[in-house]
């Protein structure tokens, strides 16, 4: 390489911004959270969550420090707060596209299918070849009756790279959907379990 492209690279590589990370003090205090959370000590990792949050000032750290605290939220089945803390996520990153997948499944578990759909649908359009909000699009346009819709995502997903497991439930699911509904007063046909 010529000593003027070599030049070029470098002021190239230095002009780029550098990669977003935490800051440290959130990221140590999620640390401790996780910590806290595999000893099964939940109140001590929920102060250290909480105050991941209020250190957050950047949009990385909250991001990150929201999310993290959402996550686990979820998994303690405590669904209103953990909205709240991925709203927060896609109030500073509006493309954090699991977030929005995440808030769809709690706002369908909380009831809100309109508000569910409106996030999986934001998902589904922010990552068009990730399968996940197609999947879950699917499965809940299925369960409200829309067949067509449902048909069309699973059908969607068969153009996109499925895990193994995952390709013959979809074919499943298609050939379900292109039979004609139950008579009313028939069990219904739920859709597959991922």
């Amino acid at each position: 390489m010529t000593r003027a492209v070599l030049a070029a690279l470098l002021i190239a590589a230095c002009g780029r911004p550098a990669p977003r990370v935490p800051a440290p003090i959130v990221q140590r205090e999620i640390e401790q959270a996780e910590t806290a959370e595999r000893a099964r000590r939940h109140d001590e990792a929920r102060v250290h969550y909480q105050r991941a949050v209020a250190s957050a000032k950047d949009p990385t750290s909250i991001a990150f420090a929201r999310r993290e605290y959402g996550e686990t939220l979820m998994s303690w089945g405590e669904y209103p707060e953990a909205i709240a803390q991925l709203e927060g996520v896609i109030a500073v990153d509006p493309a954090h596209v699991a977030s929005w997948n995440d808030l769809g499944l709690l706002h369908h578990n909380q009831g809100n299918d309109t508000r569910a759909l409106e996030a999986l649908d934001r998902a589904k359009a922010l990552a068009p070849r990730d399968w996940r909000p197609r999947r879950n699009l699917a499965v809940l346009r299925w369960k409200r009756g829309d067949r067509a819709g449902a048909l069309a995502e699973y059908r969607a997903m068969l153009e996109l790279d499925l895990p193994d497991r995952l390709r013959p439930k979809v074919v499943w699911a298609i050939a379900e959907l292109t039979r004609p509904p139950p008579p009313a007063g028939s069990p219904p046909v739920d859709p597959p379990a991922e």
